[in-house]
């Protein structure tokens, strides 16, 4: 049976094939939708018979077929403008932003205003569908009326509004809605409905919605036909194509309608006061036009938004920064600058004080250029404190104000300020010429009715010093220094490799710098200012003062201002004389050097004032004979061991009358003496026999590998291994008891030099090639050989002949008489060392074997010797 009461059973089958969701079923659903439209009054009426209520199965498959196509259209979205168009990558703004920050905004490039805003919306756009429908909206064929009865009736009807216009309603027949507001059809259909169904009630609503064709053309980014929801408006359709191309107008949109304008649009009332009032909604065959833009004018420099603009209705400069958000705080409105085209088409400019009246009310022109520039970079009023105060910064200036009002007391200072000696810089005229000048701070407080106590100008600078510098910071700064020079691609300069001087000169230039920062710029000002006929106002003072270098010369300068503002004397310094080396210019064939030697005395006693001048060099001498202290270091075994300070000139013996002669363990032939310098020099010697040898090893390779051997450099290998890691001893040979007869040269100590007395030592020590390398107690009837004997004899690849003994003092004998060292008696003594070395003419004679081995055995004896102690 293939009907039920005339209604087709492919129509209840279509509504299975919903529930099922599967493949077949999508076609069934097909099908059912096709039946629900055809379906006949008549037929909706049988199949109520039959029990099934067939206006609430097509209502519901509606509402599905209306969900699917919900869906297709948010999977395949209408894209807006392309957005490569417009590079917003978030590594091409950073680049833009930190090239505009070198550039100042006055002449930095300028972009179109409002062109933006269909470049930042999302990268999908879905049309308007489910927002509410407004109470005005016009119905028309393709809508889809929602009408649902309850009461005595419960029923669902989706009803399509034909292309006639009307709807085919059950039980009412066809009622035209057409043209009716929604608001109408309402009343409309709620009154038929009331009339017609007793004890029936209604609530009727839109479903889905029709779709409209619009025109987009003129200077639209894609001009041409978009079908869009009938609920768009301008602004959505300008979405859909992409927005408004650069050479369009924002301001003058037209929407025509039935070749009739409606409406113009400006897109700066959206953009600029978010008034949407001019968006009208669209009707079918509407047409939005873009004109080309016509007028505008262009804004730079200190206002909130610099741009170009397009000018419609906008006739003076006020109304022009206006449309650019206002003037920043930073404007100087007062000379304000147009750039025009005038009728000869000539370039030209104006100047405009927008803080007049007249300026306001200037006339702009299309293509006019305005350029707000920002107030001068400087400071007005204020005087700046800078240097070791607690409270650096500016300082409202009033007149009258003086250096006691700024600083009224210690407690406005850091700790270990300067107080002999602050600067004052003023700017001497209109130029901005600096000029130093000297004041004493300790007389201020003192009494504020000193003349020191001077009243200050507009923009002067004081700059009170630091006495002292954290040594700490101090490393930490010569570090970065030197860390700077590496990364510079120089080799990268250590403290051992600069000299004394340089060293010196360094430490003087960084300690400046982290004492007053402020003072190395006010020294590169000065720098800058001089010329031919002005020379920079610098004096430099070196030698004994806290903190040597360069300093602002102030008028009427004498030494002892330039000593205080150096920090004052250091405690080496020698304060009777000083010398000045002066630079005279005056004639221009060549320069003349003289030097004046200057009575420090008299000058601190106030009798004498030496007047400085510009490039002069003060040297403030240290006290003869004065030196850091120089100290050696006695242990081991002798009465008072410890650290001795000494004099310049003192002799080993004296120092040994000092530490109160030996103790009665003492073993005086084994003396190690150990001296800084000989460790430094010995420690060079090491580092070239290290490249020597590594390029020895390499070229024997070469050579092996080019006759087709195989190379066996694994012992000299692995004493070269051995040589980076051993240290310089710099142990110096000394016949302590020679020297304390009297019978041998006495050694002047120097700084760093360390004396060790080891304790009695009764073995005699067997290293090298022997079987069995140890030490033995020393036995007077034995000589070198029975103790290779008792070491298990030599090896095979021993050197007989260049058997050598390292003495208990660290002197070198060769008891067979060898002539590549210097030899004496060759009896063994406790504490002896007797080395038999490798035989190198089996490892393919290495030029350096022999010495470098010879060196590593005397540096590991040496070492054990002072590590000992």
């Amino acid at each position: 049976m293939n009907k039920l009461l005339g209604v087709p059973l492919s129509l209840v089958l279509g509504f299975v094939a919903l529930a099922s969701q599967s493949s077949h079923a999508a076609q069934d659903l097909s099908q059912a939708k096709q039946l629900c439209e055809n379906a006949s009054a008549q037929q909706r009426e049988m199949a109520r018979a039959a029990g099934y209520d067939v206006d609430a199965l097509c209502a519901s498959l509606k509402n599905q077929t209306s969900s699917s196509n919900q869906k297709q259209t948010s999977a395949n979205p209408i894209l807006p403008r392309e957005l490569e168009q417009f590079p917003l990558e978030e590594d091409k703004q950073e680049t833009e932003a930190k090239d505009k920050e070198d550039i100042p905004r006055v002449e930095q490039k300028l972009e179109k205003f409002g062109y933006d805003l269909f470049a930042g919306v999302p990268t999908t756009y879905t049309p308007v569908s489910d927002i509410p429908v407004p109470s005005n909206y016009v119905v028309g064929p393709g809508d889809v009326i929602q009408i649902q009865l309850y009461g005595k009736e419960n029923n669902s009807y989706e009803l399509t509004v034909s292309r006639s216009g009307n709807i085919q309603f059950p039980q009412l027949g066809p009622i035209n809605v057409a043209g009716l507001s929604y608001t109408e059809l309402k009343e409309s259909l709620t009154q038929q409905i009331n009339e017609q169904f007793i004890g029936v009630k209604s609530n009727i609503s839109l479903g889905e919605l029709r779709s409209i064709q619009v025109f987009v053309l003129g200077e639209s980014f894609k001009p041409g036909a978009y079908t869009v929801s009938s609920l768009s408006t301008v602004m959505n359709a300008l979405y859909v194509s992409g927005g408004v191309k650069e050479i369009g107008s924002l301001r003058n949109i037209q929407l025509k309608r039935n070749g009739q304008l409606v409406s113009t649009i400006d897109l700066y009332d959206f953009l600029l006061k978010g008034d949407t009032r001019a968006d009208r909604r669209l009707q079918s065959g509407d047409v939005i036009f873009i004109p080309s833009v016509k007028k505008t004018a262009s804004v730079a420099g200190e206002v909130v938004r610099p741009a170009i603009y397009e000018i419609k209705n906008e006739k003076t400069i006020s109304e022009l920064v206006e449309l650019a958000g206002g003037l920043l705080p930073t404007a100087y409105a007062q000379d304000v600058r147009i750039e025009r085209i005038d009728e000869k088409n000539r370039k030209t400019a104006i100047d405009v004080n927008l803080l007049m009246a007249a300026g306001k009310s200037a006339s702009i022109k299309s293509g006019d250029f305005l350029k707000i520039y920002p107030v001068a970079d400087k400071n007005e009023n204020v005087i700046e404190l800078l240097g070791h105060v607690l409270r650096p910064g500016l300082v409202a200036w009033e007149k009258g104000l003086r250096v006691s009002d700024v600083i009224p007391g210690t407690e406005y200072l850091k700790q270990n300020a300067n107080i002999d000696a602050a600067l004052i810089i003023r700017e001497a005229n209109l130029l901005g010429e600096l000029q130093p000048i000297k004041i004493s701070l300790r007389e201020i407080l003192k009494n504020q009715s000193n003349d020191e106590n001077i009243a200050l100008n507009p923009r002067d600078r004081l700059v009170v010093l630091a006495n002292v510098v954290d040594k700490d910071e101090l490393k930490v700064k010569l570090e970065e220094f030197l860390e700077k020079e590496k990364v510079k691609g120089k080799e990268e300069p250590t403290e051992q490799e600069l000299t004394e001087q340089e060293l010196s000169e360094l430490r003087s230039r960084l300690s400046l710098e982290l004492r007053s920062q402020e003072l190395v710029l006010i020294n590169q000002e000065l720098m800058n200012q001089a010329g031919f006929d002005s020379r920079a106002k610098l004096v430099s003072i070196d030698g004994s003062v806290k903190f040597p270098g360069k300093y602002p010369l102030a008028r009427d300068m004498t030494i002892v201002d330039l000593v205080q503002l150096a920090g004052g004397f250091a405690e080496s310094a020698y304060t009777l004389e000083a010398e000045v080396t002066r630079q005279d210019l005056s004639n221009p064939q060549q320069a003349d050097i003289s030097h004046m030697p200057i009575d420090l005395q008299q000058e601190f006693l106030g009798t004498v004032q030496f007047q400085l001048k510009s490039h002069d060099q003060v040297v403030i001498k240290s006290t003869p004979e004065y030196r850091d202290v120089a100290k050696v270091d006695v242990q081991g075994e002798v009465k008072f061991p410890g650290q001795y300070t000494i004099r310049r000139g003192e002799t080993l013996s004296q120092l040994m009358k000092r530490v109160g002669g030996f103790s009665e363990f003492a073993h005086v032939k084994a003396t190690v003496f150990s001296r800084k310098e000989l460790r430094e020099r010995e420690q060079e010697q090491i580092k070239i026999l290290q490249d020597r040898l590594r390029q020895e090893i390499a070229t024997t390779e070469l050579e092996q590998s080019n006759i087709g051997k195989a190379s066996d450099a694994t012992k000299a290998q692995s004493l070269l291994d051995v040589l980076d890691t051993t240290e310089a001893t710099g142990r110096l040979v000394v016949d302590l008891n020679a020297v304390m007869e009297g019978t041998s040269a006495d050694v002047v100590l120097k700084d760093g030099d360390r004396l060790i007395i080891p304790t009695f030592r009764q073995e005699v020590t067997v290293v090298g090639e022997v079987q069995v390398p140890t030490s033995h107690l020393y036995n007077q009837n034995l000589d070198f050989e029975d103790y290779i004997d008792r070491s298990g004899g030599e090896k095979d690849t021993s050197n007989s002949d260049a058997i050598y003994i390292v003495k208990a003092d660290g002197s070198v004998v060769l008891p067979n008489k060898s002539s590549w060292l210097t030899h004496s008696q060759a009896n063994i003594e406790p504490g002896d060392t007797i080395v038999v070395p490798l035989d190198t003419d089996r490892v393919n004679s290495l030029e350096l074997w022999t010495k470098v081995s010879q060196i590593v055995y005397q540096m590991a004896l040496g070492a054990a010797a002072i590590n000992s102690f």
